[in-house]
């Protein structure tokens, strides 16, 4: 396949999952804090299954446990750090922030990826790119549901669904043309992603939810999210 046309296809499949997650923000109209925060104690359950049995496993064996682990905590110190740049904001926007960071961080390695298979085997690449876009959606959710509480409307969720996606499109066209990169660039990639995720949702997205509903429905959707992460894991 054409590396502008593998390119494209990455776009599009990051823009899917996206697309879907924010659209579902649309039918939560006056959403008490109860419901706000289930399905940020959801999406963040999520978000935790897929770092730890999408993201890690295999970067954490082809990057070395204790350099993965190393390039992970420096992911959490960046985040915790640019928190603390983010005193003047609200909670919830800088949770969406960070997220929008993590995302974009994490879709160059996962579209180098994606552009890599879809050269070698359309076939796995299609495969690939499902799972991809199924993960986009609880990502969507978790970084448009503050963003929508902060005041943000659903246009400018959906041009930053467009925006969010570039990361993607261009990492495939660049898997695609260097296929025979190392993979510890990437494997490096992917273990600092997933620290900059993993502050997100333990820092950021659970908290906050606790906080629009203090009892104790957002922790029980938050390990209902975790389980069906570990299902799509295994089916996906």
């Amino acid at each position: 396949m054409d590396i502008v046309l593998i390119g494209g296809f990455g776009y599009m499949t990051a823009w899917i999952g996206f697309f879907i997650g924010v659209i579902l923000t649309a039918f939560i109209k006056k959403a008490d804090g109860r419901l706000l925060g289930s399905m940020m104690g959801f999406t963040a359950g999520l978000l935790l299954a897929f770092i730890c049995f999408e993201m890690l496993p295999g970067a954490l064996e082809n990057f070395g446990l204790y350099q993965g682990i190393g390039v992970l905590l420096l992911g959490v110190l960046a985040s915790s750090w640019l928190e603390g740049h983010m005193n003047g904001l609200s909670a919830l926007r800088r949770a969406s922030l960070i997220l929008i960071i993590g995302i974009s961080v994490h879709n160059i390695p996962e579209g180098m990826a994606l552009g890599s298979i879809m050269k070698a085997s359309t076939v796995n690449g299609f495969s690939f790119a499902i799972m991809i876009a199924a993960h986009g959606v609880p990502a969507a959710l978790a970084m448009a549901l503050p963003m929508k509480q902060d005041g943000a409307n659903l246009i400018t969720l959906i041009l930053l669904s467009f925006l969010l996606s570039l990361p993607m499109g261009a990492g495939a066209m660049a898997g695609a043309f260097f296929s025979s990169i190392s993979p510890y660039f990437l494997d490096g990639c992917v273990c600092f992603a997933g620290g900059v995720m993993l502050y997100i949702s333990c820092g950021e997205i659970i908290p906050e939810s606790k906080e629009l509903w203090k009892g104790r429905l957002p922790a029980l959707c938050s390990m209902i999210g975790f389980a069906l992460g570990i299902w799509l894991s295994e089916k996906l």
